[in-house]
């Protein structure tokens, strides 16, 4: 009775006595292998995004506003450019001269910060008159700061707020409304706790609970001031751009939240709880630093630009508002602008806010840091910020139209041990990976992957003059490898079946083949990661390998030639028809068993490989790491191409 040997390659068992040798001597061979720090280890598997412009890609933007400027727009052009059907109005010609806007001095109430329960402060080149009411200390003011003074307005529990000069309590509590106020010129207000300084308007504090908000009363024209949203030194005419767009959107949001009126108190009592503002001082709104954006030479030409605008603002006839736009703006698209429901989330779109091309904002005159950028996350980073154990696959599924910007992010991956696939909103997949906007793809590949030129992985071991590069980069570029860390690939390393596990669950996305989880069944798994081993269970599920015996895997042993034909030809016939498998004319495999003759004849037929010679196909020769990318890039080109 013929001996049976241990099943080593995944193939019916054969008796033959070449067979038996061969597998007696590689069995002996192997006996001692097990995974170690002598291995070449893959790197963690990790996903580069590629990516353009930086916010959320809606009505103006900064920095083709500046390409524009530089090359000769003028201020109604650019605006004509992002904002469409719109007309350049004086705001007191659209809202009449009796309008709450144009009669209050100070309309805007501006919150600086909310829920505090100390505000410190001190005056610059002049007094101020400090206020708080209900202290039973007469009319206001009741208090004076001086310069070189340092006073702070501190909550004391209760509702009662008191006002403190070097530390020493000054005059009796109050409540925690309370104001500063100055009437000097050139007199300055230094907030040393919010890092501002006021020069304009007055401080109000209101009572929210146990603690105050900061408010700033202030016109329109010095609010706008305030706005640093563009460098300063920039071209005047797109800074007179941004002044008009940082007015608009200004006036849109407090013509939204009403008049404040006397005290503020005509304002909702949502709004009251939230900040008791109809702006607020950040990015929420518009970023607002008070007189820091105009105290310096730098800013001169800002200030020239909001007196050249004066009162100038965006409007159109569908506009909710009185006809005011909300105008949007960012840093830059991504060479394509979104309409406000695309990129950010609104229901209905703005007849004003289009999405249309944009080659301004990545132009030369532009002088964009920002027109593309790059950024790779590990399998594991993107796992933890989706709750997920394990990431497999990322991919942008669906792009916006016709600004190609990503609209639906899929994440593959697995959790408690079961497959689960995680959709997003590219704006959603933005915010949680903290991208800077959702013009960008995963990877950076366009079209079919490995078709056609891509980028160069830059392993400092792989030769240029290999006739492997290309497919060593093709592989890298969509995620199939990472290389062994320390920019090196190892191309003339072997490859184990614990990594070839790897490379074929990695691949099998590529070719719209999905990948179940599934617990493998193997004892001799020890030492390897938790996604070799996850990778292994899958293609067991698969029916990719079936292990060396009923209980192990031999992680740690070389995969040879015919095995690759064997894992290939599985794979493929996953999602396609395979080929007839007619001889190829390879004179060194006849001594296999018919299941590996019949898969290496398909793969030669398929075009992934050629053989050693045109006669020999040399199936006991262990693969190699830069053979491996060839064939998995020819694979990749036939199934995904």
């Amino acid at each position: 009775m013929p001996t049976v040997r241990p099943n080593l390659w995944d193939v019916p068992v054969t008796h033959t006595k070449r067979s038996r040798a061969i597998a007696l001597t590689i069995f002996s061979l192997l006996i001692g292998l097990v995974p170690g720090p002598a291995l070449a280890q893959e790197s963690e598997l990790s996903f580069t995004i590629d990516g353009s412009g930086w916010g959320h890609g809606v009505g103006l933007s900064q920095y083709g506003a500046r390409a524009l400027a530089e090359t000769g727009s003028t201020v109604d052009q650019i605006i004509a450019q992002y904002y469409s059907g719109v007309s350049l109005q004086q705001m007191s010609d659209v809202l009449g001269p009796t309008h709450w806007m144009n009669a209050d001095p100070e309309p805007l109430w501006v919150g600086l910060a909310q829920n505090q329960t100390s505000l410190t402060f001190e005056t610059l080149g002049g007094v101020a008159e400090l206020c708080k009411a209900n202290d039973g200390e007469g009319e206001c003011p009741t208090q004076f700061a001086s310069p070189g003074e340092q006073w702070e307005f501190r909550a004391l529990g209760g509702g009662q707020c008191q006002f403190f000069q070097n530390g020493n309590p000054v005059g009796n509590p109050g409540t925690c409304r309370g104001s500063i106020e100055w009437n000097q010129p050139g007199t300055v207000i230094k907030l040393n706790g919010l890092n501002r300084e006021q020069a304009w308007g007055r401080l109000r504090m209101r009572p929210v609970g146990s603690s105050f908000h900061v408010v700033v009363e202030i016109s329109m024209e010095k609010y706008v001031r305030g706005i640093a949203e563009m460098p300063p030194d920039w071209h005047p005419t797109a800074l007179q751009a941004q002044a008009i767009a940082a007015r608009t959107y200004a006036l849109r949001q407090v013509l939204r939240w009403g008049d404040a009126g006397e005290g503020g108190d005509a304002l909702t009592n949502d709004r009251k709880i939230a900040c008791w503002c109809q702006l607020y001082s950040t990015v929420v709104d518009q970023n607002y630093v008070g007189y820091y954006a105009e105290d310096g030479v730098r800013d001169v030409p800002w200030v020239q630009a909001i007196e050249a605008t004066a009162g100038r603002i965006i409007t159109h006839p569908q506009a909710p508002q009185q006809s005011v736009i909300i105008a949007y703006y960012s840093s830059s698209h991504g060479g394509h602008s979104d309409t406000n429901v695309e990129g950010l989330g609104h229901s209905e779109p703005a007849a004003y806010l289009p999405a249309k091309p944009d080659p301004f904002s990545v132009a030369a005159a532009a002088n964009n840091p920002y027109a593309s950028w790059q950024v790779t996350f590990t399998a594991s980073q993107i796992a933890a910020k989706f709750g997920l154990d394990t990431v497999t696959g990322l991919a942008v599924t669906r792009q916006n139209s016709p600004s190609g910007s990503a609209a639906e992010v899929t994440i593959t991956g697995t959790l408690g041990g079961a497959q689960t696939t995680v959709i997003r909103t590219g704006r959603s997949f933005r915010s949680t990976m903290g991208l800077r906007s959702i013009f960008f793809t995963v990877g950076g590949v366009a079209g079919p992957p490995c078709q056609g030129e891509v980028p160069a992985a830059g392993f400092s071991d792989v030769a240029a003059s290999s006739v492997h590069l290309l497919d060593i980069d093709c592989v890298a570029h969509v995620g199939v490898t990472t290389g062994i860390g320390n920019g090196l690939y190892d191309p003339k390393g072997t490859v184990t079946r614990w990594q070839m596990a790897l490379f074929l669950t990695r691949t099998a996305p590529l070719l719209g083949i999905d990948v179940p989880v599934s617990q493998p069944g193997f004892t001799d798994l020890a030492g390897l990661s938790n996604e070799a081993v996850a990778a292994i269970g899958s293609l067991q599920a698969l029916g990719v390998t079936s292990g060396t015996t009923a209980t192990t895997y031999s992680p740690a042993a070389p995969v040879t030639r015919w095995q690759m034909a064997l894992f290939l030809t599985r794979l493929h016939a996953l999602g396609f028809t395979l080929p007839s498998g007619a001889p190829q004319g390879f004179t060194d495999i006849t001594d296999m068993p018919p299941a590996t003759i019949l898969a290496i004849n398909q793969l030669a037929e398929l075009g992934i490989t050629a053989g050693t010679t045109p006669t020999t196909y040399s199936p006991a020769n262990d693969v190699l790491r830069e053979q491996m990318a060839s064939f998995l890039a020819r694979l990749i080109r036939i199934d995904a191409g």
